[in-house]
């Protein structure tokens, strides 16, 4: 059960990295870092920190992502995660050139770092080497993906433009390898009240997750891994810039949300 439960929180993390992202392009060096909370049936259990930096457009980006479990759930399991990542922001979406991660699990630490070189190639150092990446390299599944968080830079900055959802991205973030495929959501929806961002005018879109690589079978069987989700943005959160309000998904454990809960100083 409890495997399942870090599994179940760890694909809500990947589709908040991959949801939220940072300003739209701008000629203007931008930073933004937020806090977003999460709740698993409508109780707490997670806290979660973003900080995007954008020198222009095009010009370089660089965005870091950490989270851990809270409340009583936190006291009983002591999961952190942590990312980062680089590259330059351009057309037509971002290209990185590194990205690290760490999990740590009671005394487990799991590092990643992938290096981008041209023609789409990506190279993977994980420590300790996990099956799940192995199988991915084995397989040639790295080859022309991104990081969750460059992604999450492309689909922010390409949705907000138009406020319209579309487009498809080939994820890999060391160890899981899933594609994303964004939509408009139906029209008529009700927008979330978020008392960081009074007056926001949100829209919503909705993604289809397909489960590529790197996902337990027994845990996809149990429905364990979102394989849709909605999400919400917002063109306005600082200054102009937009930014993820919401996010939702449904698991074998329930219904689970992200909101945005303040805009820290430094923004």
């Amino acid at each position: 059960m409890l495997s399942r439960f870090v599994g179940a929180i760890g694909s809500l993390l990947l589709l908040l990295a991959v949801a939220a992202a940072g300003p739209a392009a701008s000629n203007a060096p931008t930073r933004m870092r937020l806090q977003y909370a999460g709740y698993l049936v409508d109780a707490p259990v997670l806290d979660v920190r973003l900080d995007i930096t954008l020198d222009g457009f095009p010009g370089a980006y660089r965005m870091s992502f950490s989270s851990g479990l809270v409340g009583a759930l936190g006291d009983l399991i002591p999961f952190h995660m942590k990312a980062s990542s680089q590259g330059l922001d351009d057309d037509p979406m971002p290209q990185p050139s590194s990205y690290h991660s760490q999990i740590s699990l009671y005394d487990n630490v799991q590092s990643v770092s992938l290096a981008y070189g041209t023609n789409g190639s990506v190279a993977l150092n994980d420590d300790p080497p996990t099956e799940e990446g192995q199988a991915a390299v084995e397989r040639g599944l790295l080859a022309g993906t991104v990081d969750p968080l460059s992604a999450a830079l492309a689909i922010v900055e390409r949705s907000s433009e138009a406020e319209r959802c579309e487009g498809q991205y080939r994820i890999f973030d060391g160890a899981r390898r899933y594609d994303l495929s964004l939509s408009p959501a139906p029209s008529g929806l009700t927008a979330p009240r978020i008392p960081a961002v009074p007056g926001a005018e949100p829209f919503a879109c909705d993604a289809a997750v397909h489960l590529v690589s790197g996902f337990p079978q027994y845990a996809i069987d149990a429905g364990m891994y979102p394989t849709t989700a909605r999400f919400w943005l917002s063109r306005a959160v600082v200054g102009s810039a937009p930014a993820l309000l919401r996010l939702e998904a449904e698991s074998g454990l329930g219904r689970m949300r992200v909101d945005l809960r303040a805009i820290l100083p430094g923004s």
